[in-house]
């Protein structure tokens, strides 16, 4: 036994210092596709990055595999090749995680450039924050927020609806909560009202506790208008979520 062990090591030994000279010239086959990685680990010749590389590419394919996908073939192919397809794996995932921020980023600028027309059709600011908090002797059994806000038509036309987001965030433009807000009640141009709006407290969610507690005057408050319905049936803006 030791000395089979003894000769199988002696070829390991003589098969790495074959492909020394070029190390990604070393080939998984079937023969050794298991124990390909161990063979490999002490490979002389290659740069930082390739072995990176290369035993990035071995955590993807056994990851594949540990989440029931079908990993990477391996039979057939060089180190050089595991290699080079990693690094295209890569270049392929920056370029995706590129395409997905600037469509992004191009989405929230067109949302701001709508907010902002929309705002000179209909502007809104909260006036006054409390909290009420449950009471079983009033069989309140619920806590609610509390928001009061007042808004004016500023276009020339009528508006029968319109709907938008309430944005709370702090002095430092960190979001603390943003809430819907829809307005069902026709109003002339030109015109103002009052609305009130109350949000179910959860004492366990965290955005719920920092609207709670902050003091309107600390806080910045964002009218992300969304869609509008005028008295004449013009709709302009979002129809969904």
């Amino acid at each position: 036994m030791r000395h089979r062990i003894g000769l199988w090591g002696g070829l390991l030994a003589l098969s790495l210092i074959a492909c020394s000279k070029d190390p990604r010239a070393v080939r998984v086959t079937d023969n050794n596709k298991d124990k390909f990685i161990e063979e490999i680990k002490d490979l002389k010749g290659l740069s930082v990055d390739e072995s990176r590389l290369l035993f990035t590419f071995f955590m993807r394919h056994n990851l594949s595999s540990s989440f029931g996908q079908t990993p990477p073939t391996l039979v057939g192919k060089t180190v050089g090749d595991l290699i080079s397809e990693q690094r295209t794996f890569e270049k392929d995932a920056q370029k995706q995680e590129s395409q997905q921020t600037r469509l992004a980023v191009e989405a929230k600028a067109t949302e701001d450039a709508l907010a902002a027309e929309f705002r000179k059709a209909i502007s809104l600011t909260v006036f006054q924050k409390d909290f009420l908090a449950s009471d079983s002797e009033a069989r309140r059994y619920q806590s609610y927020i509390n928001i009061k806000c007042v808004y004016k038509n500023t276009s020339s036309k009528d508006i029968r609806a319109f709907t938008g987001s309430i944005r709370f965030t702090d002095l430092f433009d960190k979001p603390i909560y943003e809430s819907n807000l829809t307005i069902s009640d026709p109003i002339k141009a030109g015109a103002k009202a009052n609305w009130t709006g109350s949000i179910e407290y959860n004492q366990f969610a965290s955005e719920h506790q920092a609207l709670k507690n902050a003091n309107l005057k600390d806080l910045k408050i964002v009218w992300v208008p969304k869609s509008i319905i005028y008295a004449d049936g013009t709709k302009v803006g979002k129809t969904g979520n």
